[in-house]
Formats: C-alpha cells, structure tokens, sequence
C-alpha cells in the first residue's frame, strides 16, 4: 500500500510537472487560459484512481490496458470539444465543458497510467 501509494504521488508529480512545460497545450488544450489548471484537479484524481484500482483489479495488465483505452477514449472526447467549440465561434457551452472537463479527465487518466505502469508490485 505505501509503496503504491508513493509511485501515484510521483506519477501526479510527473503529470504536474508535464502540464508545467507546456505538453498539455502542445496536445490539444486551451493554449492560455487553463493548459496546467487541468493537471491540478486532475492528477490527483488519478493518483486516487490509480491507489484504489491496485486494490480492485489485481492484474497490473488488465488496469493498464483498461487505463491506456480510457485514455484514449477522454482524449477524443476533449479533441472533439476542441474542435465543435473553435467551429461554434466559442458559442456552444457544450462543447466548451466537454473539452475542458475532457482534458481533467486526460490527466487523470495519464497520471493512472503512470502509476501502474511504474509500480512494481502485483
């Protein structure tokens, strides 16, 4: 549990610092106003999801796997926010919350992603 425990600090660390340098705005978020506002809220949510899937699902590859596919899955959610929000002239509030709240969920999921693919245990 510690050690697990650990390896999601570090991995909400390694998203933090990630979002600091610019990468999340380089893949698709706000350029200006929010490109680290995301990681905040979000990396800690996936330290947390991270911890406690450790516990429910005991295969490391089956939560990476499980991770990496919902990874995937926010990250198109927020790139299709992006692109009907810029369409709409900033106009569709819709489509403004999906790509912000797509992107939370993008660092949530890249912190839980991290966390289990460097954790050694189970």
């Amino acid at each position: 549990m510690k050690h697990s425990l650990v390896v999601a600090i570090v991995s909400a660390g390694v998203t933090l610092v990630l979002a600091w340098f610019g990468v999340t705005s380089y893949f698709g978020a706000h350029p200006v106003a929010w490109p680290f506002q995301v990681a905040l809220i979000g990396a800690p949510i996936g330290a947390f999801i991270a911890v406690v899937a450790g516990f429910v699902l005991p295969s490391k590859l089956v939560r990476l796997i499980l991770f990496f596919a919902l990874l995937l899955l926010v990250w198109g959610v927020a790139e299709y926010g992006k692109l009907e929000f810029a369409a709409s002239y900033a106009e569709d509030r819709l489509a403004g919350k999906l790509w912000y709240y797509g992107w939370i969920a993008v660092c949530a999921m890249l912190t839980s992603v991290l966390a289990t693919a460097a954790d050694r245990k189970r």
